[in-house]
């Protein structure tokens, strides 16, 4: 019987030899087919055909951290947790060689908090200058009070003198017009 297009060899030794040589360079092919290794092939399905292999259960073509120990990014990476225990001057230094922005809002939020610091200041100032209006004005209640209380208290003291004066006045010229009726 004769085919179009392609030619196709009866298998020989071989061919037999190529195909056995390509399956084993997979990395799936390395493990044997069985229920419990089913995980570890799935996973090296995806590995690479050629070169190293992480270890089981591990990502293929990514960076292990030094500082987490975890897979999936790179030491200094924003994913890793222990990213800010380093060295905060060179953490700074790179963020802003990785981020130009970063200084510039760096000292953008400087400025506002200094000049939030500076108005707090001034209110301040403006409240201890009003208390101290607060407490002269309420002195100088307390002092016009006190002297309209003595002053009050005077003219009570005055009139009362004037009453005794006049009662005892009159009681003895009261008492001179009746002695001098007696006679």
């Amino acid at each position: 019987e004769v085919k179009m297009g392609r030619k196709t060899a009866a298998p020989t030794k071989k061919n037999e030899d190529k195909t056995t040589a390509r399956r084993e360079l997979r990395p799936e092919d390395t493990i044997p087919d069985r229920p419990e290794n089913q995980e570890a092939r799935e996973f090296l399905k995806n590995a690479p055909s050629q070169g190293l292999w992480l270890p089981f259960g591990k990502e293929v073509k990514v960076m292990k951290c030094w500082r987490c120990k975890q897979y999936g990014h790179r030491t200094g990476d924003r994913e890793c947790p222990m990213k800010q225990t380093g060295n905060m001057v060179n953490e700074k230094k790179r963020r802003v060689l990785y981020d130009p922005m970063a200084s510039m809002m760096e000292k953008r939020r400087e400025r506002s908090e200094a000049r939030k610091e500076a108005r707090r200041e001034r209110q301040l100032a403006k409240i201890a200058h009003y208390q101290e209006l607060l407490e002269e004005e309420r002195a100088k209640r307390a002092k016009r009070l006190n002297e309209k209380m003595l002053a009050k208290a005077a003219k009570k003291a005055k009139k009362k003198r004037k009453r005794a004066r006049e009662s005892s006045s009159s009681s003895s010229s009261t008492s001179s017009s009746s002695s001098s009726d007696s006679d």
